[in-house]
């Protein structure tokens, strides 16, 4: 029986999973690999642990690798990494959470202008999560780094050169590069690494998703024991492969991914760019994915959970005690601003604060608060995409 090798890199571990013809999932594995915080407002992943992590995997899975017959990949995004010509990073990987390049997202508005560098990119240039402010802030800090990478690229880039000894990147992930062309021909944009003095042979070669990008080379194979010529797709970016595997794949269809972050998506047949959300394309072509990111979702339960409710265990907590709170229904003039981890789609720092706190507030209170922030954001962006398109009855989750 032939099987897929189906691999997740998360923002905090690699998930992998052995899927049947039928779909049914043979083996799946959940392996940390945790964020990098070296300085405040910076964030980080190691690839080398991605990898560390892959074969931790397949170890996991004994025999049962002799049965897979396609690889493919689902990764966190944005994840810049600069890499050697072997496929060496020379730099951990800056991944969306990362705010360090707010100067750098200033400078290429100044020099490109909001309005044009939207209409081209479909993005404005977020600290972090557009990577070309992350290659800047490279060029400016690591002068010798920058000259030495062969190839900037994204996660799935490194595990795809790491495989198969090929450069590639799909275009869900080339969308939140900022040189990539996501509203019009879908390839680089040439002027733009003219404008940046980023040379056009270090971005890699743009493939579809869904392409065989190459097989698993002979050295691979010797260090992973996966079969020499495996093939490896491309993949694509996590909340495009969610998008797919929910089956959103038409103009208003709607998918609301809640984890670490909250994420409203909507399935477009036209880019529609804007200041107030991300862009990229879909996995299959002809589509683009409006996405509207709340980057302290889920993890803000926990946050609270750790710093208001120690006396609780964690099971106590997700079981009983914030179900009874939600349950309850409750009026209170505590309102949250809900920006623990930032916010995605704004150039400067927005922080999380409580308001309307008196000497009656309880904490329930402000766990009501914190939920209800959510909601708001869901609430505001279905609101926002009801002016795109004619959305469907189902959210997809």
């Amino acid at each position: 029986m032939s099987s897929v090798l189906a691999l997740d890199i998360g923002t905090g571990s690699l998930k992998a999973a052995l899927v049947g013809d039928s779909l049914e999932i043979k083996g799946a594995f959940k392996i940390p690999s945790p964020i990098l915080t070296p300085r405040e407002g910076w964030a980080e992943s190691d690839p080398e642990s991605w990898w560390r992590a892959f074969l931790e995997s397949l170890k996991a899975l004994g025999e049962r690798i002799k049965t897979i017959d396609r690889i493919s990949l689902s990764v966190l995004c944005p994840a810049l990494i600069p890499m050697d010509e072997e496929g060496n990073p020379l730099y951990h990987a800056i991944i969306h959470a990362d705010r360090r390049s707010r100067r750098e997202s200033l400078s290429i508005l100044r020099k490109i202008g909001s309005e044009e560098f939207l209409r081209r990119t479909g993005n404005l240039p977020f600290p972090g999560g557009i990577s070309l402010t992350s290659i800047l802030w490279l060029g400016r800090n690591f002068e010798e780094l920058f000259r030495e990478t062969y190839k900037f690229g994204h996660a799935n880039t490194f595990l795809i050169k790491r495989l198969t000894g090929r450069w590639a990147i799909d275009p869900t992930n080339a969308s939140f590069t900022g040189l990539f062309s996501t509203t019009s021909t879908l390839d680089w944009d040439l002027e733009l690494c003219r404008e940046f003095r980023i040379p056009y042979d270090k971005l890699p070669s743009v493939v579809p998703s869904s392409e065989v990008v190459g097989g698993v080379s002979p050295e691979a194979a010797r260090i992973t024991g996966l079969r020499e010529g495996t093939p490896v797709i491309a993949g694509a970016a996590d909340t495009a492969c969610a998008a797919l595997g929910a089956g959103v794949t038409e103009e208003g269809e709607l998918l609301n991914v809640s984890g670490t972050t909250e994420v409203l998506t909507l399935c477009l047949n036209r880019p529609l760019p804007s200041e107030e959300r991300l862009l990229r394309t879909h996995a299959i072509p002809g589509r683009w994915l409006a996405i509207k990111v709340l980057s302290s979702g889920g993890v803000s339960f926990e946050w609270f959970r750790r710093q208001f409710c120690r006396e609780m265990s964690e099971e106590e907590f997700y079981r009983s005690y914030l179900p009874e709170v939600l349950s309850s229904r409750r009026k209170t003039s505590v309102t949250f601003l809900p920006y623990l981890g930032g916010d995605r789609t704004g150039i400067s720092e927005r922080k999380a604060a409580f308001q309307g706190l008196t000497l009656k507030t309880t904490r329930e209170d402000m766990l009501y608060a914190v939920s209800w922030a959510m909601i708001t954001f869901l609430k505001e962006a279905l609101e926002e995409f009801r002016a795109l398109a004619t959305l469907k009855e189902i959210i997809k989750v």
